[in-house]
């Protein structure tokens, strides 16, 4: 069937090809929030924003049990809050704070290590990013917000924004940044199905505080069970009160029987 401007309206569902795959391989699904395309037809599919910010071009119409159930149009407004809330809460099972993505990309091996972290060379920093948003995939979901500092003396934090990462990219944009943390942080680390159905998971948005801007990242627990690729070996992490903790052993066995 061609999908032509009278199938689409606000609250739709569909299935997209988004715009920033390059691949033209990715299929994501979700609730259309506003017809792009001027044009009642278009030979590719008429372009669309999604609910969850994606903007992409319509392959299929879904219907509602093909959406993952976390993010159907009333389910995906009660996981959004306002930033500054999120902030305000500090960190906790919900919310956790990180400077930057890409504090270590510019760093040796031995400044690294003074740092007393886990070794990863210059994509450390991205790994911790994915460690975190591991977590909240495999415990209850929550907000991941980049550009907040802590400043642990004074039990308060600093908003410091991405502003300064955005010169380190290729794209230097904030779209860019956002493709950054899918190809660099989602794509090498986590599992296909996350990849491939990543607005099912997770909403990479930017907000404005001040004179700076931080990324926010929202998301969904996850209805499998998500292991990183991590130096050639699986590691599951999960969010356990306000910190992110990788677990193993017989407590890992545990934690997978009565989450998922």
């Amino acid at each position: 069937m061609s999908i032509t401007a009278e199938h689409l309206s606000k609250g739709t569902l569909v299935a997209i090809n988004p715009q920033s795959d390059r691949s033209r391989k990715i299929i994501v699904k979700g609730v259309v929030d506003e017809l792009l395309t001027k044009a009642k037809s278009h030979p590719h599919g008429l372009l669309v924003r999604l609910v969850s910010g994606e903007i992409g071009r319509v392959k299929e119409l879904c219907e509602k049990g093909d959406i993952h159930p976390n993010l159907d149009s009333t389910a995906l407004s009660e996981n959004e809050r306002k930033i500054e809330d999120i902030i305000a809460d500090g960190e906790n099972h919900f919310g956790e704070f990180k400077t930057s993505c890409l504090w270590s990309q510019s760093l040796s091996k031995e400044a690294i290590l003074e740092k007393g972290i886990e070794q990863y060379g210059a994509n450390t920093s991205k790994v911790i990013i994915a460690k975190s948003i591991a977590g909240f995939l495999n415990a209850d979901g929550g907000h991941l917000v980049i550009g907040v500092k802590e400043v642990k003396d004074k039990d308060e934090v600093e908003v410091i924004g991405v502003n300064s990462e955005i010169p380190k990219l290729k794209d230097k944009t904030y779209d860019g940044y956002r493709r950054m943390l899918l190809d660099s942080v989602i794509f090498p680390y986590f599992p296909s199905f996350i990849f491939n159905r990543i607005n099912d998971y997770l909403k990479i948005s930017f907000n404005e505080i001040g004179e700076v801007t931080v990324c926010l990242l929202s998301i969904v627990k996850s209805d499998r069970r998500v292991f990183l690729r991590l130096n050639n070996k699986d590691v599951f992490m999960v969010r356990i009160d306000a910190s992110t903790r990788q677990i193993i052993g017989e407590d890992l066995v545990e934690y997978c029987l009565g989450r998922f």
